[in-house]
């Protein structure tokens, strides 16, 4: 954990306590329901790929936090056998694959420039990025690195602009002067993400919607604190602090043991995964393609 203590005393979802380390003080946050389920349909989306695909090697690149706790959304690949390489992980998140028995199916590599990492041609089986690819200054080029550190596909999992709670988030941006930190809005359309597959000479071999619950994707008064205090701080050059994430998906994972709501909504989400049938409602969309 870098050096730092983490305060194991409860807390309740959404809510926050204070960390004394030293002089300073360090915020604990717990990852919300919201967050939970997504990372319960990543589990599920990664194991039904790894099966498909027979993979073996995944990179995800870049590894840091999006909504969240960072350097866990590749979890699922690990806990289906893969080797798992994370480019410019947040390193004080590796907790988490250490509590799932899972250390010796992951890698980091740190200080990569993602447009020329140095890593090797063809060396992952899937090249791999959770939301955070839309912060880049340059995402088409950057997906050109992608398939060439591929052997064979790439998957990016990305926002969805086209439900209704996107309008009221910017809305709260715009209403509390909130500078915004989640990506170049123009890649969160499935359409122009596939355009960009193609571009790259990607065969897209599948798409679809997940993350679908059934409400909106809003920001509320949780979201509107973490704005005030942190800013910026998911973003991994930011010199603003950042909180220290509890993950509810940790201790779910170990037990093998998973709410009803979300076993059932699970269901539903990868059931109909494929295509736009639920993009109206769903918080995010993937695109596989295939060199």
């Amino acid at each position: 954990m870098g050096g730092c203590e983490q305060s194991t005393a409860a807390v309740a979802p959404g809510q926050c306590h204070v960390t004394h380390i030293g002089d300073s003080e360090l915020k604990k946050e717990v990852e919300v329901f919201g967050v939970t389920y997504d990372r319960y349909v990543l589990l599920q989306l990664h194991g039904l790929l790894t099966r498909q695909l027979g993979l073996e090697t995944v990179v995800e690149m870049p590894s840091h936090g999006a909504k969240a706790a960072g350097s866990l959304y590749s979890i699922g690949f690990g806990k289906a056998g893969c080797q798992v390489t994370l480019v410019n992980p947040e390193l004080d998140m590796m907790f988490g694959w250490e509590e799932l028995g899972l250390a010796d199916r992951v890698d980091t590599v740190s200080d990569i420039d993602v447009y020329d990492s140095g890593l090797p041609d063809d060396g992952f089986d899937l090249a791999f990025d959770f939301v955070t690819w839309t912060e880049l200054g340059d995402p088409p080029r950057y997906l050109l690195e992608m398939k060439r550190i591929a052997k064979k596909y790439v998957l990016l999992v990305t926002c969805n602009n086209f439900q209704p709670g996107y309008p009221w988030h910017r809305l709260i941006h715009k209403v509390f002067g909130f500078p915004w930190t989640h990506g170049e809005v123009k890649y969160n359309h499935i359409t122009r993400v596939r355009r960009m597959f193609r571009e790259a000479g990607l065969n897209v071999i599948e798409y679809g919607a997940i993350d679908t619950p059934g409400w909106p994707d809003p920001s509320g008064p949780r979201d509107i604190r973490l704005h005030r205090k942190y800013g910026n701080s998911n973003q991994p050059d930011s010199d603003k602090a950042k909180p220290i994430w509890g993950v509810p998906m940790i201790d779910y994972i170990k037990s093998e043991s998973y709410p009803l709501w979300m076993r059932v909504l699970g269901k539903w989400d990868m059931t109909f995964r494929k295509g736009v049938f639920k993009l109206p409602m769903s918080h995010l969309f993937y695109v596989l393609g295939e060199k």
